[in-house]
């Protein structure tokens, strides 16, 4: 989002001036398309359930406070309302914000040699207790779990021979045992990090998985590495202990670390960090693409191959197991390039098997590959797994794919699927019976491989990358401003209401986990250019690929044939944010309202749009806002800010809105006035924000 801004010169009252603020905003987040024929809008401002005539359906809608949960669910374990409901209805959409007491990350791990531990590492974790319980002296400091390893061991033995008293949450059971500060290892969870998410006293975590439950960071990673030297990056802050420079960690070679996640919340300290040495990597995609421009230098070997399976060491889930060119035997990267031969238009499911992880694009609009081209998209480490993704084809003809995968070390493979049943939305295992390999597709199939995959291999040869890694990271207390990762409420919706979703596994009703809501028809016989337009939000702290917020259209009324035209889920194991995953992983979702439009397919009549949804906590939200249903051509509103005089000026095109915070809620300026817009000497008080719709 873009803004501008202009202020005006003070303005007489009595003796007090005032500065008048006004921001034009522009861009993605101001809802900027508008049709020229819009045929229907849901704005959730009231509840279109209950007017008569209906203005949508639900199904599974409920509201239950923490209170209700206890009562009726006998639900300890949710920090916060789950929901499927009018945020009107709600206590609060979002995830509160303030930290509820100190927090600190370390990155750390429970297996850690305690003979290898420097005392100038025991030290800053000292300093960083001491200002924990803000130097209660004698305080009770409880691991949760209990230490299990020898890194646990160092620093339970460290406490005590400071004075404290430390003691052990070994069940997980609600509530925490009584406590002046808690430590999460990284040897467990006991069920439930979110036990320590909102207890308001200090915690400290070194356990990686969990970074995002608990509200500190994203999820980190456990690597091996060998962190000799760290900095002090901020001397100033209580925590270090007047520790300043650089200092050794630990005097033994690689162990097993928890690492902070690669996002930390606003208004975080890094207190101090130390370097990676990582050799030459092939173990994301920007690594692929660096490797291919020849930004990182590589060994490169070619071939070719008619069946779209690759192995080292890695079966997966078909038999052929080709070699990869060169035979490369640890970490390297491959691109693949191949044709596709359609007979029927339609949408088909693909599947791409990878250890570790890869990308498939197919050039449908034949204008060369792009991020537009992503069918599937897993930027992510991890032993083989298949991953999937729909690709519509509106004519029959031949397509270009590109096929690519990389493999961090040890075993590899490759292999890539196609469902036998046209359609589309299949995730079905490969080993289901409801997949083809590529090139092994009997004839006359819809889609199959047109002649040979050219297929090279690149070897990472450059020199080893340092990269400077948090070691140690606290957030305040909520009183000195200490705000959690991820939080805040719901902001940019239109109006006053939108619909949201959370928990919606945490109760049941007769459909089973997902929820609906199903608009009425819209008669579109006729219309030409059809598109569905809607704002969506979500948390981005906690999902999984399990959860969704699906887009469905119904062309020809419900009950007749069902189209996907979104699917909004956690694009893999290690991403917790929502993007929609059949187009590539496009559309990330935040807390801030966005619009996304999807073409409806030629030929509708009478057309029901439905979203399907299912999360399961409390965190892991989806809102849904302001529905369009448009036809013909879309124009992009234009709005600018200009001062004439004592005047200033707003022009625009579209519907003009204003609202006293940039967050909103956007109302139409009254009387609906025509551009340009202006606002006199008199009307200039305050913050005034303008959008145009």
């Amino acid at each position: 989002m873009a803004v501008r801004s202009i202020s005006s010169p003070p303005c007489r009252r009595g003796a007090l001036g005032c500065w008048l603020a006004i921001v034009v905003v522009v861009g993605p987040a101001s809802f900027c398309l508008r049709a020229q024929n819009v045929l229907f809008q849901e704005g959730f401002n009231t509840d279109g359930e209950a007017a008569q005539p209906r203005r949508y359906t639900t199904e599974g809608r409920e509201v239950y406070e923490k209170a209700r949960q206890e009562a009726e669910l006998g639900l300890t374990t949710q920090d916060g309302p789950i929901y499927w409901a009018h945020n009107f209805e709600i206590s609060f959409v979002g995830v509160p914000a303030p930290t509820p007491a100190r927090r600190a990350v370390l990155a750390w791990h429970h297996t850690i040699p305690a003979d290898t531990v420097s005392e100038d590492f025991l030290t800053l974790f000292d300093s960083t207790i001491r200002w924990m319980v803000n130097n209660k002296t004698g305080a009770t400091i409880c691991f949760s779990p209990g230490p299990a390893g020898s890194g646990d061991d160092v620093l339970a033995d460290r406490l005590r021979a400071k004075g404290y008293t430390v003691t052990t949450d070994d069940d997980g059971a609600q509530p925490l045992p009584a406590a002046d500060a808690y430590i999460h290892s990284s040897n467990g969870d006991l069920g439930n990090p979110s036990r320590l998410t909102s207890v308001n006293k200090p915690v400290l975590t070194y356990r990686a998985a969990d970074h995002d439950d608990m509200l500190v960071s994203s999820i980190g990673q456990t690597v091996t590495f060998t962190p000799s030297e760290a900095s002090i990056n901020a001397p100033e802050h209580a925590a270090a202990g007047g520790k300043t420079g650089s200092f050794p960690v630990l005097t033994g070679g690689d162990v097993s670390v928890d690492l902070i996640g690669d996002v930390i919340p606003g208004g975080a300290t890094v207190v101090a960090s130390f370097v990676r040495v990582i050799p030459p990597t092939a173990g994301s995609l920007a690594d692929v693409d660096a490797l291919v421009s020849g930004s990182k230098p590589s060994q490169q070997s070619q071939g070719t191959i008619t069946e779209t399976d690759l192995s080292l060491n890695s079966p997966g889930d078909w038999f052929l197991d080709n070699a990869y060119p060169g035979s490369p035997q640890d970490t390297f990267a491959m691109v693949a390039k191949g044709k596709l031969h359609v007979t029927q238009p339609g949408t088909y499911s693909f599947g791409m098997g990878v250890d570790d992880g890869g990308r498939l694009r197919i050039d449908r609009d034949r204008n060369g590959f792009s991020d537009a081209d992503n069918i599937i998209v897993e930027d992510v480490t991890g032993a083989h797994r298949a991953v999937f993704g729909d690709a519509a084809f509106a004519a029959a003809g031949d397509y270009d794919f590109e096929w690519t995968t990389f493999n961090a070390g040890g075993a590899a493979s490759s292999e890539l699927s196609i469902a036998i049943t046209p359609g589309g939305g299949e995730t079905s295992p490969i080993a289901s019976g409801a997949w083809d390999l590529l090139g092994y597709t009997p004839a006359g199939a819809p889609v199959s491989l047109q002649g040979s995959v050219s297929v090279k291999v690149y070897v990472p040869t450059g020199a080893p990358e340092e990269v400077e890694l948090p070691m140690l990271m606290v957030l305040e207390a909520p009183a000195d401003g200490g705000a959690v990762f991820g939080g805040g409420p719901f902001s940019n919706f239109e109006g006053a209401g939108f619909f949201a979703g959370s928990g919606l596994n945490k109760w049941t009703y007769p459909n089973g986990v997902d929820r609906l809501l199903t608009l009425p028809a819209v008669s579109v016989a006729g219309e030409e250019d059809v598109k569905l337009t809607v704002a969506l939000a979500a948390t981005f702290l906690d999902f999984e690929t399990s959860d969704y917020l699906d887009l469905y259209a119904y062309p020809n009324g419900l009950g007749g044939a069902e189209v996907l035209l979104a699917r909004y889920s956690a694009p893999d194991a290690n991403t917790k944010y929502f993007v929609d995953t059949t187009h590539g992983g496009i559309n990330q979702l935040n807390l801030q309202f966005k619009d996304v439009t999807y073409d409806i397919p030629a030929g509708a009549t009478d057309l029901v749009i439905q979203f399907r949804a299912a999360t399961t906590w409390w965190n892991e939200i989806v809102g849904i806002d302001n529905v369009r249903i448009t036809a013909g051509a879309l124009v992009e509103p234009t709005v600018a800010v200009r001062k004439s005089g004592g005047d200033v000026l707003i022009e625009f095109t579209g519907a003009l809105e204003s609202a006293t915070s940039v967050q909103g809620p956007y109302t139409p300026v009254p009387g609906n006035p025509g551009s340009p817009y202006t606002l006199t000497p008199a009307l200039q008080t305050g913050h005034q924000f303008f959008r145009s719709r």
